[in-house]
């Protein structure tokens, strides 16, 4: 079967509301509007690491920008993003395009707007001559409906 070759970096809790903070779930697990629209487009989906899980774990308070932005968070952020740039890098030597990422409006970490894990991402990015075509968010509502026409970060 032929394949797409075109790649979706997904933030870690659009496909696993689990690791959000109890208050913050907008899901039972994966945003299904997000992930019924990757897989009609074709688009092969990576998910990114939970860097607030993977930093203060499941059971953490919830976090402002502020908070989360300083030296030891940021370099955590680019350590665990480091792996994922590999692949990247790969896959664009092997064909593939990265078409986009999804992240989370209002997310601290993750809103492709202002999200320290998002600002770390883009830099490693930049560092490595690697184009993202598009940063799309899920919107800050409780029913999140994502729609890709309406919700392209700035």
């Amino acid at each position: 079967m032929q394949r797409s070759k075109q790649i979706l970096l997904v933030s870690h809790c659009i496909i696993n509301q689990n690791t959000v903070i109890e208050a913050e779930a907008r899901a039972l697990g994966a945003i299904p509007s997000v992930m019924e629209w990757a897989i009609e487009k074709g688009f092969g989906i990576v998910q990114l690491p939970c860097p607030e899980f993977t930093f203060l774990g499941l059971e953490r308070p919830p976090m402002t920008y502020e908070e989360y932005d300083n030296k030891k968070y940021r370099d955590h952020c680019r350590k665990i993003l480091e792996p994922f740039v590999f692949q990247l890098k790969d896959y664009i030597k092997n064909g593939y395009n990265i078409a986009g990422t999804v992240g989370i409006q209002s997310s601290p970490s993750c809103d492709p707007g202002r999200g320290v894990f998002m600002e770390e991402l883009k830099s490693l990015l930049t560092e490595n001559q690697i184009k993202i075509e598009t940063f799309w968010h899920l919107p800050n509502t409780e029913d999140a409906i994502f729609d890709s026409n309406l919700h392209k970060a700035d």
